[in-house]
């Protein structure tokens, strides 16, 4: 997958052959093709493997003994730069967004659900911890969560998101904290 995703950032989708990654990783066409059906699948699986690391980042995130505004904030930063970084570094990034979206719009929609559960699910142990409330919000847990991922997706996908991601989620995070600090 280390050796997939380099040749795909270094050609782009339509100019990286399976040729190119099998030379990346060491190994035959041959024995690449044993693994993957064509270079589609191979990106599709790619897809699975990047958007599960991003998951498993966050989810560390929202496991350590942080604060709640921290874990937060390091969990959306973490996923999010995990998710964009690769693309955004590469000069065929457009490209590789669009083959990710006409190719594993099934997985960005598991990795979004996933996300998004990950996120309520900490709001809800917040609350129950006593670390947040939501009273002076008037947003139950799922709406908060709901509202907290639809800006993340805002933010990634504002102009200069990535450059300006750790600025935005703090001023983010500000706002949550001051909005659900128990009484």
């Amino acid at each position: 997958m280390t050796a997939a995703a380099e040749v795909f950032t270094r050609y782009g989708f339509k100019k990286a052959s399976m040729q190119d990654i099998a030379d990346a990783a060491m190994m035959s066409r041959a024995a690449l093709y044993l693994h993957f059906r064509n270079k589609d699948d191979l990106f599709r699986s790619l897809m699975t493997w990047h958007h599960g690391a991003a998951l498993t980042a966050a989810e560390a995130a929202f496991s350590s003994s942080r604060p709640f505004i921290l874990r937060m904030e390091h969990a959306l930063t973490d996923f999010t730069m995990t998710i964009m970084a690769p693309v955004k570094a590469s000069p065929h990034g457009l490209e590789l967004f669009e083959a990710n979206l006409l190719l594993a719009g099934d997985i960005n929609a598991a990795t979004s659900l996933r996300l998004r559960a990950l996120i309520e699910n900490a709001v809800k142990t917040a609350i129950s911890e006593g670390e947040i409330s939501l009273s002076a919000t008037g947003l139950s847990a799922e709406a908060l969560a709901d509202l907290l991922y639809v800006c993340l997706d805002g933010i990634k996908k504002a102009p200069n998101g990535l450059e300006k991601l750790d600025q935005r989620l703090a001023a983010l995070m500000r706002l949550l904290d001051t909005s659900t600090r128990p009484s």
